[in-house]
């Protein structure tokens, strides 16, 4: 009797293998364990050869103030300071008003690409006695089949008009020996991806079907976002950017100078533009969408001539700030729908629209780069994320509850000799100190690893 696939077994099965071949122990089983925040149904129909889950903390950023509207944003990440240097910067926007956005969602680009082929005579209106492929015989092909190109699209998803969706432009051009017909797609609240790529291949047969000497290269959607935008404006008085050692306007003054050297430094820019990212996949993460779309049209979106998506400039008394960029996300369908801890942040948002959730996230991508931007021109990055580096050190010890605590405040003495190996030895101290004084927990040894055996 063959073997049994690993892909072909449940997740317990897949998992009593990995035990059975030594690479996990019951530990390892148990913190694979299924949870309600992913339950092992869910995880299973959601990716291929499922094991388990890889939570990624969730935190709530505080005092953004969005187009008149108090939230608190869910944020998923697990670098320690993002969701506090982003409720900081909120914070001050919001003492001026908040953040103020808007947004434009035309639809999302699908690709049809045909290549020539070698030494076929055929036109690009479906005669196959010849004729000329140019660029004027392919508009007059398009407007030919315009209407019947739509009613292929309606077809192939006929629910989508109902919902505000549905094919809203087609445009075709020749590159070099390619021949691309360009399909925008309105997908109403959904990220729409699967819908796209369905509604693109089924055109891309009807038009195979009639275009002699093509051959169809591929029908696939574009993550170059163009027609799904969104534009972030905040204001913050000088007043509330002072440090205890520096006035609001010279710190307004040096974040805009700032600003203006990451559009000059493609160094400076890499680093500006990850702070951003710092909130928007944060935030992106905890609403259930698509990060690596978000990304890859948001750098897409940059080139030699502008290098950031985020403006600082002094005015009007205080520093004035804008971000513009791609915003590739939905509300409904896919993870969104599916994973229970994005319903509930997207319940805890209030249930936005797509336009909204698309303001909201550049509004932390905006205050991100803010805290981070005001952080670098005043004490220096260092400062404000030490103590929370020097907590994630005495986490990576094993260290818990109390003793967390004071191991910590203990680092945090002599900061520059922090290592882990010193954390490792201050953990032991600790615990000693607390077993000479009848404070261990009962029934429990940690190890020097900060590994806990149960008696």
């Amino acid at each position: 009797m063959p073997a049994v696939k690993f892909y072909e077994l449940d997740t317990s099965r897949r998992l009593q293998m990995l035990v059975d071949e030594g690479l996990i122990d019951e530990r390892d089983r148990a913190t694979l364990a299924p949870s309600r925040a992913l339950p092992e149904d869910i995880g299973s129909h959601l990716i291929e050869n499922h094991i388990g889950a890889f939570p990624v903390p969730l935190g709530l950023a505080e005092h953004f103030l969005i187009d008149g509207r108090a939230l608190r944003v869910p944020m998923a990440t697990e670098e320690p300071s993002v969701i506090a240097a982003a409720g900081n910067a909120a914070q001050r926007v919001a003492r001026s008003g908040g953040f103020h956005t808007r947004a434009s969602r035309r639809g999302i680009v699908a690709q049809i690409v045909f290549r020539q082929g070698d030494g076929v005579g055929g036109d690009a209106s479906g005669n196959r006695s010849g004729g000329r492929s140019g660029k004027r015989g392919l508009a007059s092909f398009l407007a030919a089949h315009r209407r019947e190109i739509g009613d292929v699209a309606d077809r192939a998803h006929p629910t989508l008009r109902s919902h505000g969706g549905g094919l809203c432009g087609i445009e075709v051009r020749r590159t070099g020996e390619f021949v691309e017909f360009d399909l925008l797609i309105a997908t109403g609240e959904a990220m729409g991806a699967n819908t796209v790529n369905t509604i693109a291949e089924a055109v891309a047969a009807y038009l195979s079907a009639r275009l002699a000497g093509f051959d169809l290269l591929m029908a696939i959607l574009s993550n170059k976002a163009d027609d799904q935008r969104v534009h972030v404006e905040a204001r913050i008085a000088a007043a509330d950017l002072a440090t205890s050692t520096m006035p609001g306007d010279e710190v307004a003054s040096r974040i805009a100078a700032a600003a203006r050297f990451a559009e000059q430094s493609d160094l400076r820019a890499a680093t500006h533009n990850k702070g951003v990212m710092n909130g928007i996949v944060a935030a992106a993460l905890a609403a259930g969408n698509d990060v690596r779309n978000v990304v890859a049209a948001a750098y897409a979106d940059l080139d030699a001539e502008q290098r950031t998506w985020t403006s600082w400039r002094v005015a009007d008394g205080g520093l004035c700030g804008s971000i513009d960029m791609p915003m590739p996300i939905g509300v409904v369908g896919g993870a969104v729908s599916t994973l229970p801890v994005a319903r509930l942040a997207m319940t805890m948002l209030g249930h936005p629209g797509a336009d909204e959730l698309m303001g909201i996230i550049a509004s932390v991508g905006l205050a991100s780069n803010l805290s981070a931007m005001r952080a670098l021109v005043t004490q220096g990055i260092q400062a404000g994320h030490m103590h929370l580096q020097l907590r994630s050190l005495a986490m990576t010890t094993g260290a818990q509850g109390r003793e967390l605590e004071v191991l910590t405040r203990r680092l945090q003495a002599d900061p520059s000799r922090a290592s882990l190996e010193r954390a490792r030895v201050s953990l032991d101290a600790i615990r000693a100190e607390h077993a000479s004084k009848g404070e261990a927990s009962a029934g429990r040894v940690h190890t020097a690893d900060g590994r806990e055996m149960i008696e």
